[in-house]
């Protein structure tokens, strides 16, 4: 009985995989998710001094706020496929602190989801004209319940995180390593600085720095997370 002619082993392709987001895609959300966050911060009624603060001015100014938070919400959205894109862009000369950072600051987007769920019961109780010191408290203990603090352990937590690992990935990957610095400073400014001209100036921060990697991206030629320097 004749031997079998064995089969000729294939090579193995040396060929990236596929990016996950396309480049137009990731290039227009890394400007217009921060545009919308500077867009919410500036045009926001709220002053971030205190929740009972904060729900007079809900009542005075409730359209306003509900345009500030949808705007806002948008700009959530649009901000995981802009990180995850950055996070692409990164991952081959910078592995780990690119999977680490577009991973967590996905988390922190889904914890942001959670903070505008909050948002949304602070209008209610503004609606349904429940005391203003009712209201604050009710709001302020949702933070010290288990569902609250893992909440903001996702946002706050995956928003240092996730920020500061693409700050270092972008940075060994030579995008654009003065946005590297900007994006880093983006969390210590708006964890930093009270009030919202301290919000207005982190968001604004943060949307030089997305938009400089956009620029700087846009002009390279090759695969995500291959280009050259």
């Amino acid at each position: 009985m004749a031997t079998p002619v064995a089969q000729q082993a294939q090579p193995i392709s040396s060929t990236p995989p596929p990016a996950l987001l396309g480049r137009r895609v990731g290039l227009t959300c890394l400007v217009v998710a921060p545009l919308l966050g500077v867009t919410e911060a500036a045009i926001s009624p709220l002053r971030d001094s205190s929740t009972a603060a904060d729900l007079a001015a809900i009542d005075a100014n409730r359209g306003v706020f509900v345009l500030s938070v949808l705007v806002g919400l948008l700009g959530t959205v649009l901000f995981v496929p802009a990180f995850v894109w950055l996070a692409q862009a990164c991952v081959g000369r910078s592995p780990v602190a690119a999977r680490i950072g577009g991973a967590v600051a996905v988390i922190s987007m889904m914890g942001f989801t959670g903070v505008r769920a909050i948002q949304g019961v602070e209008l209610q109780a503004v609606q349904n004209g429940l005391p203003t010191d009712t209201a604050a408290g009710l709001i302020d203990d949702m933070s010290g319940n288990p569902i609250g603090v893992v909440v903001l352990l996702m946002f706050l937590g995956g928003t240092v995180v996730g920020v500061v690992s693409l700050a270092v990935a972008t940075w060994r990957a030579r995008l654009a390593r003065p946005a590297s610095v900007l994006l880093l400073a983006f969390p210590l400014l708006d964890l930093g600085l009270a009030g919202k001209a301290g919000t207005v100036l982190a968001h604004v921060v943060l949307f030089g720095a997305l938009c400089w990697f956009a620029v700087s991206q846009a002009g390279r030629s090759g695969r995500v997370g291959h280009a050259s320097s």
